[in-house]
């Protein structure tokens, strides 16, 4: 569902070295693109390899022998070789993409999100990386920041699907229903796809129409058993429909085929927690702030499954992590002022009383009064 990626080669100016030396590094670096091209991907490794021997900062053996090892699924590898061609010329955005392109392989977005925002900046019509940047911020929870991207994306390229899509579920996201069902209707309705099914779905369980939601992520997990995100998607529907077995069992199907699928880690890792697989829910949980760092709901059910464990500190850092993130989080001060208490640390614990207090005084302001409420019932009373 993203836009084709295309992997560039790179040339540069080598380095003075003796004309020998130079030669047959140019000797060797000829041989790695002919292998290249013909696909022959070890051997152009190897030819890539002996040109840097020769001329370690070649960035144009540096960044191909990238190329090769992604090609190969090796995205580490790339990774690293990308990394040292930007040392000695960071003044090259085709490597720069390359290297957030390898960085999303692996779902790593933050990094990605780096690299391709300092592409967009450099090349601001450049639509697959803008697509990209956007598919990031998305996968970083940031959706709000993701239409921005993938709304110039679309304007520039009304046939894009994956540009639609991902514009779509971003929408979906970010609650502006309205504009997700503009866009389905324009662009999915009528598509049939996999793809098409998926996002009705997620459209459909935005608007909490769970039952609705689960017929059009089961047509499309008919169609496309390995699609991402599906069987996250009908865990949560089903999860929401109190089915919690065949939530479970959707959340444990997603992870066989996308193990980093952030809704299912999160949303199991709750489940396993409250059965007492406090180990397996520890992993998955650990694996959801991986991808999101950041995530409240995923620091506080850590921190649930440490305390069941009796590790008291830990789960301390954790509420403290939380209630960082998101000072408003009564269930975190609540949690901390207890165990404060049994930490010996009354200070800290008087200071979470207060801070509780605030917050439940400020709640009941926001709560209506009978009389407003008296007014409300009024107001809606048939004549």
């Amino acid at each position: 569902m993203l836009a084709s990626v295309f992997l560039i080669f790179v040339t540069a100016v080598v380095p003075w070295q003796t004309e020998t030396v130079v030669r047959q590094s140019e000797e060797h670096f000829a041989r790695g693109v002919a292998l290249q091209q013909r696909n022959e991907l070890q051997g152009a490794r190897e030819a890539y390899e002996a040109a840097l021997r020769l001329v370690p900062r070649r960035v144009d053996a540096l960044s191909n022998l990238g190329v090769v090892h992604a090609r190969l699924g090796q995205y580490e590898q790339a990774i690293k070789h990308y990394t040292q061609a930007l040392a000695v010329d960071a003044s090259q955005p085709a490597i720069r993409l390359n290297l957030g392109i390898a960085f999303f392989q692996i779902q790593r977005f933050d990094q990605a999100r780096r690299e391709l925002a300092q592409v967009v900046a450099a090349e601001p019509t450049n639509n697959q990386a803008r697509l990209l940047h956007g598919l990031c911020l998305f996968q970083s929870g940031k959706s709000g920041e993701a239409i921005t991207e993938l709304e110039t994306v679309y304007r520039a390229e009304p046939e894009n699907v994956s540009a639609a899509y991902a514009l779509a579920s971003a929408y979906i996201d970010n609650k502006q229903l309205v504009k997700g069902e503009a866009l389905i209707d324009r662009v999915f309705r009528s598509l049939g796809s996999a793809e098409a099914h998926l996002i009705m779905g997620a459209f459909n369980a935005a608007n909490k129409n769970h039952k609705q939601a689960i017929e059009e992520l089961t047509q499309a997990k008919q169609l496309n058993p390995k699609i991402p995100t599906v069987s996250s998607q009908l865990g949560t529907a089903y999860l929401w429909m109190g089915d919690r077995d065949r939530a479970m069992k959707e959340f444990q199907e997603e992870l066989a085929v996308n193990p980093r699928d952030y809704v299912a880690n999160l949303r199991l890792g709750w489940l396993y927690r409250e059965d007492g697989r406090l180990d397996e829910a520890a992993v998955l949980l650990k694996r959801t702030l991986d991808l999101r760092p950041s995530e409240v709901g995923a620091l506080f059910q850590l921190s649930q499954v440490f305390l069941a464990k009796g590790e008291t500190q830990e789960a301390v850092s954790l509420l403290e992590r939380v209630v960082k993130e998101a000072p408003d989080y009564s269930a975190a001060h609540v949690l901390l002022a207890r165990l404060y208490y049994k930490l010996k640390r009354p200070q800290d614990a008087e200071r979470e009383r207060a801070i509780i207090e605030r917050l439940n005084a400020e709640q009941q302001k926001k709560q209506p009064t009978a009389e407003e409420q008296k007014a409300k019932a009024q107001s809606v009373e048939p004549d």
